[in-house]
């Protein structure tokens, strides 16, 4: 009965993106062409072909778009929106029916992430006609299934610390969260690796980089999938990925409470 609570949430959620067809429409040419300028600017590195950075040609393209896919399901979100409902005191909504607000998002969330899915693959199926890439085509199920998991962990990590940046607005009512938002996403498209794989950084800055969140939204579950991580390298990394979820749900649990504290309702 609860589950189905959720469910329904999140088919609400779906209809929603529906109505402003526009703006979903101008988001999805957007996600088309940043994907095409950065396909593009590969091709032209790798144009007399060769290597470069440790990757050929195929490696590179299939992390380009891999990250795309992998962009749309765990970097799309519907819970950006929670700053904006602290600010407006639209939270009172939900602080008086029978919903788990964590659950609530995450319902929207995966609503959004299966409608970016679709779309992002109608949208590569184009590409792969067109332009006739070639690609690296995984075929060892246990890294396709390591690559799965990873995915789910990474999706996981960044709903709980992008609720983490929502929540600021229980401080800061009156930025509504958006300048915070703003400089996270900037900082999240650097480090997460989906312009180009983190490790053709400078190994000093490397270093750092991959240990950072953000670093297993995208450029390790893709490590996994173009199976440049061994089994032991990828068990590691799989356990780091569960770490981060177990520490940031908690520190979001914790801030929440703490957010309800000082939560005045403005604006109802």
């Amino acid at each position: 009965m609860r589950l189905k609570k959720y469910i329904a949430i999140a088919k609400i959620s779906w209809m929603d993106s529906f109505v402003y067809r526009l703006n979903f429409i101008m988001w999805r040419v957007r996600s088309v062409l940043q994907l095409l300028a950065v396909y593009f600017l590969w091709v032209a590195i790798f144009k007399r072909g060769g290597t470069a950075f440790g990757y050929d040609q195929p490696m590179i393209l299939t992390y380009i778009l891999g990250t795309s896919i992998l962009r749309s399901f765990v970097l799309g979100s519907r819970s950006v929106d929670a700053a904006s409902e602290i600010a407006k005191g639209d939270l009172n909504n939900y602080l008086v029916k029978p919903v788990n607000y964590f659950a609530n998002w995450l319902s929207r969330d995966l609503a959004d992430k299966a409608l970016n899915l679709i779309f992002v693959i109608g949208e590569l199926i184009v590409l792969f006609y067109l332009l006739k890439p070639t690609v690296f085509i995984q075929n060892q199920p246990m890294q396709v299934l390591a690559f799965t998991i990873a995915g789910i962990l990474a999706m996981l990590i960044y709903f709980f610390l992008s609720f983490l940046v929502s929540s600021v607005t229980f401080w800061y009512v009156e930025y509504s969260g958006w300048p915070l938002r703003f400089l996270s996403m900037v900082i999240i498209e650097f480090f997460s690796g989906g312009l180009f794989p983190l490790d053709i950084l400078p190994p000093a800055a490397y270093n750092v980089v991959r240990l950072l969140p953000p670093a297993y939204f995208l450029f390790y579950p893709m490590q996994i999938y173009l199976g440049r991580l061994n089994a032991q390298q990828t068990a590691g990394t799989l356990a780091i990925m569960v770490v981060w979820v177990l520490i940031l749900a908690e520190l979001s649990q914790f801030v929440w409470r703490k957010g309800l504290k000082v939560y005045g309702a403005y604006g109802r």
